[in-house]
């Protein structure tokens, strides 16, 4: 479905360049056909237009008012994406996600500060244990990053946090991801 909706916006595109082109360029060559053309040009423009209007407001405002009641509904997936919209709210830039199998230990890359951050995202119902540190530890040395964190909804194992401390982990808990979401728009 979503491979549809992407090759109507491809096509939507395409017909807002032809009609600019006939707007800039092709008014005097076509005149005949000019009260056709003008009508479609105009709601070409107009559609692309409403449509990227409707776009940027859903990928700014996507999360919205959202309360951890609701972060804690989310599956694996969604809790990702919000990760990285909360990042991108609080300074980090070039976040990228790594592959959903086999990314080993790390969900989400990157930079603050022109330092590269590795993030292992856990949406748990129960505390995250020593486990999740390992991953976000191993796996930011695979990938290269200055520094390793882990972000869950949930709280932290009195081990994990010992492990986090000796490794340099940073870890992102449920006090602290109600203070990130404190700068999403409401």
């Amino acid at each position: 479905m979503r491979t549809f909706f992407r090759r109507l916006y491809w096509l939507l595109t395409l017909g807002f360049g032809l009609a600019l082109v006939y707007s800039f360029f092709g008014r005097t060559y076509l005149s005949q056909w000019r009260s056709y053309l003008d009508l479609a040009s105009f709601i070409l423009i107009v559609g692309w237009v409403g449509v990227n209007a409707l776009l940027v407001y859903h990928h700014h405002f996507q999360f919205r008012d959202l309360q951890m009641e609701e972060v804690d509904q989310m599956d694996g997936e969604e809790f990702e994406r919000f990760c990285v919209y909360l990042l991108r709210r609080n300074g980090f830039k070039r976040l990228k996600t790594t592959k959903a199998s086999g990314d080993q230990g790390i969900d989400i890359i990157g930079t603050k500060k022109k330092k590269t951050v590795g993030f292992q995202c856990k949406r748990y119902e129960g505390q995250v244990g020593n486990k999740a540190v390992q991953e976000a530890y191993s796996g930011h040395s695979f990938y290269q990053c200055d520094e390793a964190a882990v972000i869950t909804n949930s709280e932290f194992t009195d081990a994990a946090k010992e492990l986090a401390d000796q490794l340099e982990v940073m870890l992102i808990d449920r006090p602290h991801l109600k203070r990130l979401m404190r700068r999403l728009p409401s």
